[in-house]
């Protein structure tokens, strides 16, 4: 009698397991489109990241800039190596996710990573306003560049601790009664409290206090930029009018010692100075020239040397603002769907419940938006850095060359 009741409860048990398995397939074809699209950006950034890390750490000089473009790569790759492959994993086994333990982990290191990336975005922006708005105030070492880093990081793991407490196992009802399921969201013991929503709030403040931050700094940077842009245009434009004044005014002097020794008092002086101009002439290579084109090269080259090298320095500072701004800019848009759905369904507990099967293939899709900023910094560095493309061609160049003559060699063997 004994065997036969455990046979039964084997039985139902094996029932209640093909039950809640044939429901989690259901519900994994509602999750398809963020599958498909956590998986891209993962493989994407994975590749991206590390083509980043190993160009600036081997191709670019130490410099603040290299050290917080490293950083953010860093931080980018740990995100596709963890977080990312888990939540797929989540998405797959929708109600039937046991691991408590996993689902602590990767809500913990997803905040931290988020937040420690937020912060350094902010130490971005105040090295470029130093760099660009007080260029000649003291200006952050590439030493401490990388402090200021680790500081961000150590920050975002402290204020992530909550999410290791508050996520977890959550019980969830199905449409047959007794068969409950499992996902990876607020842990039963904390569903019917207020810290979920405090931790929430706390991230949202977060958010918009960096937004806000950004947004003044970036618009004072900008018009610096143009303040600059502008000046260097006037410098430009009224170059060439001055150095021809001024090239006159040395020739007329020049011309004018010139008769004047020839009473004979001051000969041996004015054959000195013959001479001498005879030699510039040979010096700059151009044959029998006028006094007032030696004069002129000298000039233009004195007047324009150190300005062409302030200008390029310029020019250089600013290109690399501007990468850096699209990476905040595309940091805050990608943030903004995610945050404009999980608000809305947390103010609206029947929203989901009542999406239609369109609408929760939506839901599930752009829910995870922000992790388009983990994979999309390695496709603007491409874009906007000239010397990044061009090492990433080289690099690209020579594995081709090295796989090529790997395989032209194994042909040969076999031949």
């Amino acid at each position: 009698m004994v065997t036969m009741d455990n046979n039964m409860n084997i039985s139902a048990e094996g029932n209640t397991n093909i039950q809640l398995e044939d429901m989690n397939n259901e519900k994994i074809l509602e999750n398809i489109g963020g599958i498909i699209f956590v998986s891209l950006l993962m493989i994407v950034g994975f590749g991206g990241n590390s083509v980043a890390i190993f160009v600036y750490l081997r191709k670019y000089k130490p410099s603040t800039h290299r050290n917080f473009i490293v950083s953010l790569a860093i931080v980018d790759l740990a995100t596709c190596c963890v977080p990312m492959p888990v939540f797929v994993v989540t998405l797959r086994y929708p109600i039937m996710f046991h691991n408590n333990g996993g689902c602590k982990l990767i809500q913990f290191l997803t905040y931290a990573m988020c937040i420690g990336s937020s912060m350094i975005i902010v130490a971005i922006a105040g090295e470029r306003y130093r760099k660009i708005c007080v260029p000649h105030g003291r200006q952050l070492s590439e030493r401490m560049s990388k402090y200021l880093c680790s500081l961000c990081i150590f920050l975002g793991v402290l204020l992530s601790w909550p999410a290791a407490v508050i996520y977890g196992n959550k019980t969830i009802k199905t449409s047959v009664e007794r068969i409950v399921g499992t996902e990876c969201s607020v842990n039963d013991d904390f569903a019917d409290t207020k810290y979920p929503t405090y931790f929430y709030i706390f991230l949202i403040f977060i958010f918009f206090a960096a937004l806000i931050t950004l947004s003044f700094v970036y618009a004072l940077i900008g018009k610096q930029i143009f303040r600059m842009k502008k000046l260097i245009f006037l410098t430009c434009h009224n170059n060439m009018p001055e150095t021809d004044t001024m090239a006159k005014t040395q020739t007329t002097e020049f011309s004018q010692k010139e008769e004047t020794t020839k009473g004979g008092k001051f000969q041996n002086t004015s054959d000195n100075i013959s001479n001498n101009a005879a030699k510039s002439f040979e010096e700059i290579g151009h044959g029998k020239q006028s006094v007032a084109s030696v004069s002129k090269h000298y000039v233009f080259k004195e007047v324009n040397t150190k300005g062409k090298d302030t200008q390029k320095k310029q020019s250089r500072t600013v290109a690399i603002t501007r990468v850096l701004f699209i990476i905040t800019v595309v940091f805050f848009c990608s943030y903004l769907p995610h945050l404009a759905l999980r608000t809305a369904a947390y103010l609206n507990k029947n929203l989901l419940p009542n999406l239609s099967f369109a609408g929760m293939l939506a839901y599930q899709t752009f829910r995870w938006t922000f992790f388009i900023n983990n994979m999309a910094n390695p496709i603007i560095y491409g874009l906007y850095d000239r010397k990044f493309k061009q090492e990433v061609r080289k690099l690209w160049r020579s594995c081709f060359r090295t796989c090529f003559k790997h395989n032209q060699g194994r042909d040969d063997d076999l031949a």
